[in-house]
């Protein structure tokens, strides 16, 4: 059984949530109500799993969540308010490895039934990866693999990847797609072509999200407006709780934000933003697909792919839940996959701006 420890303030959401998650086959451990008591318990439990709140007396979720991280790490998701400055802490919390989070509901035990079974299914995902992960660490301890292990960090590549003349990268994410981001943008020069991104992201976090990643890039990252210019060197992450697409008018191609009606179970959606490069790009497309649960983005890659974009997955070992990219692979969407290390220097190579050796 997975077992978790519930870090908040609020004695009546431990309780709730408790009876939830108890409700859907997992054990609550222990509780605690600031993150000083989440360090001690998670120290003394050892759980699978621990939920931890941002705001708490005592100690800061987010100060608990470093000491944790360095001292006794483990999968945390973490319980975000549906605010501004909510939405700045998360990201933070992601990037100091937070794996996920979902919004702490304002509606009481109804509204938590609304979000809980998504965190179950993301929990078990993890959960289940965590432990394949140290087993395969044991088995690789009994024996000399070094030669392996080396071929096993070398990309995957069905296809050969070559230079494309591409006009727009589209890329997608969920779960891990923030820390996925983080490790992707900062490293693309300031000339890489323009970036549409749809990254499966509550309104108000898309705007902090894309705020981070600015102040990390050479690249100009925006969260999209209606009507933007597609322009080279300027990434465009779909607003939370809106469809994107991409829409040409007259010589220039534009960012349309739709309606907020939610496709494969999503809004924004990667099928959505995917469907309508196929259209507007064709061939001068190249498609990313991160990591992220479920399948949403394999109609759209399919779409492009048969347009003839190029398409670059993420590759299992480096996701957090190898979903999306698996679906998309698996239809035979994804030209090449590649750890998270190397896709930077696949789209530099795919596009031209890579060095000598990159891959």
């Amino acid at each position: 059984m997975i077992r978790l420890v519930i870090a908040d303030d609020s004695a009546f959401l431990r309780e709730v949530l408790t009876d939830v998650l108890t409700q859907r086959g997992l054990s609550v451990v222990g509780a605690a109500k600031n993150g000083k008591e989440a360090i001690a318990l998670v120290k003394e439990l050892k759980p699978d799993i621990l939920i931890l709140d941002c705001e708490m007396p005592v100690m800061h979720g987010l100060e608990a969540l470093a000491k944790i991280m360095a001292e006794c790490p483990l999968p945390v998701f973490m319980f975000s308010s549906l605010t501004q400055e909510g939405a700045s802490v998360t990201i933070k919390a992601l990037e100091l490895g937070a794996l996920d989070f979902f919004p702490k509901p304002a509606g009481g035990a109804h509204a938590l039934q609304d979000v809980v079974g998504e965190l179950v299914q993301k929990i078990r995902f993890i959960v289940m990866k965590s432990k394949f992960a140290r087993l395969e660490k044991f088995r690789h301890q009994t024996k000399e693999k070094d030669a392996e292990e080396e071929r096993e960090e070398k990309p995957v590549s069905p296809q050969h990847m070559e230079r494309k003349d591409v006009d727009v990268i589209a890329m997608g994410s969920s779960t891990g797609g923030v820390q996925a981001a983080v490790e992707i943008i900062p490293k693309l020069p300031a000339e890489t072509k323009p970036i549409v991104w749809v990254q499966h992201m509550p309104p108000k976090f898309t705007k902090s999200f894309a705020d981070r990643l600015d102040g990390l890039s050479a690249m100009n990252v925006v969260e999209a407006a209606d009507g933007m210019a597609i322009e080279n060197g300027r990434c465009y992450l779909a607003p939370g709780g809106f469809q994107m697409t991409v829409v040409k008018t007259g010589a220039k191609t534009r960012i349309r934000i739709g309606d907020s009606v939610k496709v494969n179970g999503h809004c924004p959606s990667c099928n959505v933003l995917f469907n309508s490069v196929a259209e507007c790009y064709g061939q001068k497309a190249l498609g990313v697909i991160l990591t992220g649960m479920g399948d949403d983005g394999t109609e759209g890659l399919v779409n492009m792919h048969a347009k003839g974009a190029l398409v670059i997955g993420q590759d299992e070992r480096s996701c957090i839940v190898y979903g999306m990219p698996k679906a998309a692979f698996c239809k035979g969407a994804v030209d090449a996959q590649y750890p998270l290390s190397a896709i930077h220097s696949a789209i530099e190579k795919v596009i031209g701006l890579d060095q000598p050796g990159a891959l």
